[in-house]
């Protein structure tokens, strides 16, 4: 893939944008392993509370800046990705105390008349602001940036242009492609070639990642933003964020429906971004969220009723794995 030509364009982008705002296999091989592991339920992942040997972490001290009234509610189900991240933000910030986390279920549900008040569209996950100016707020970018400037510290914006725009990046590759088919993952009906080739996409862009992680031609390699083990540097950053709960969804899916022996094995960047998440607390709590939501998922015959076991194993023209 001619990488440089893509990173030239997509890197103009989002050192604009940043100057506005101034998974089951591997995971559970990684955490299981830990030794400071305590079990928090039967069959899902134990929680984190100490770093690996060597693993510098950033200090998680929430100060805050303001002072809210009444208490702002975050609507959203622990298996939404999108959701996931902004949960990964409260915890980090250690903002609980100021934030309520309710299911669209206390208003009815999504497609009820009380839920569709505060997102007319219907979907999660959506803030609720104790301004009078705005009842709430959908989307979950821009709930992000709202709480990373409602409560500063600790930041998860890097303070350089160029450790912004890498963090900026990372978060687009992923919610601008990988994020849209994520769906040939886990859902159905959908047409075998189609799935197989969305699969086939996932992977280019995971490549995509392992480039902008690893190769000393992407952008800002020569910078301290590029040393890791996250994406902007050595501390997590809101691209961080973006990323990880869907890399949840691909480490707990791809091994295990489609056949992928190890998505991680052939992407050393990738590989020690994930084990650095997994270390990370705030990350490793959302990441037993939503992978406790997978496997109810699975329980549940998700994927034998969505038809992709059946496609998987009488579709043997077309390729599913892509190591």
């Amino acid at each position: 893939m001619a990488y440089g030509c893509q990173v030239a364009v997509l890197l103009c982008v989002v050192i604009g944008l940043s100057m506005i705002y101034s998974g089951s296999s591997r995971r559970h091989t990684t955490i299981l392993q830990h030794p400071s592991i305590q079990s928090t339920r039967a069959g899902c992942l134990g929680r984190i509370r100490a770093p690996s040997s060597g693993l510098r972490l950033a200090s998680v001290t929430p100060v805050r800046s303001v002072s809210v009234g009444a208490k702002q509610t975050l609507y959203d189900i622990p298996v939404s990705n999108h959701g996931a991240r902004v949960r990964m933000l409260i915890y980090a910030k250690g903002i609980e105390d100021q934030i309520n986390i309710e299911s669209p279920a206390a208003l009815g549900g999504m497609k009820s008349d009380g839920f569709k008040a505060i997102s007319p569209l219907g979907k999660m996950p959506v803030l609720t602001l104790d301004d009078t100016t705005v009842s709430a707020l959908p989307e979950s970018t821009v709930i992000l940036r709202y709480l990373e400037s409602m409560y500063p510290t600790p930041s998860l914006t890097p303070s350089t242009p160029v450790g912004r725009a890498r963090s900026d990046l990372f978060a687009q590759i992923v919610d601008s492609y990988i994020t849209p088919i994520q769906g040939c993952m886990y859902r159905g009906p959908m047409d075998a070639s189609l799935r197989a080739d969305q699969l086939k996409s996932v992977k280019s862009y995971l490549d995509f990642l392992e480039h902008l992680l690893s190769d000393p031609k992407a952008p800002g390699a020569d910078t301290p933003a590029a040393d890791g083990p996250f994406c902007a540097g050595s501390k997590p950053s809101l691209g961080d964020l973006v990323a990880y709960p869907t890399f949840v969804f691909i480490d707990y899916m791809l091994p295990k429906k489609f056949g992928w022996k190890d998505v991680f094995e052939t992407r050393p960047g990738l590989a020690r971004w994930w084990d650095a998440m997994n270390h990370w607390e705030p990350a490793s709590r959302v990441g037993d969220e939503v992978t406790e939501a997978l496997i109810s998922w699975d329980n549940d015959g998700r994927w034998e009723r969505v038809g992709i076991e059946e496609q998987v194993k009488t579709s043997t023209n077309l390729q599913w794995s892509f190591d």
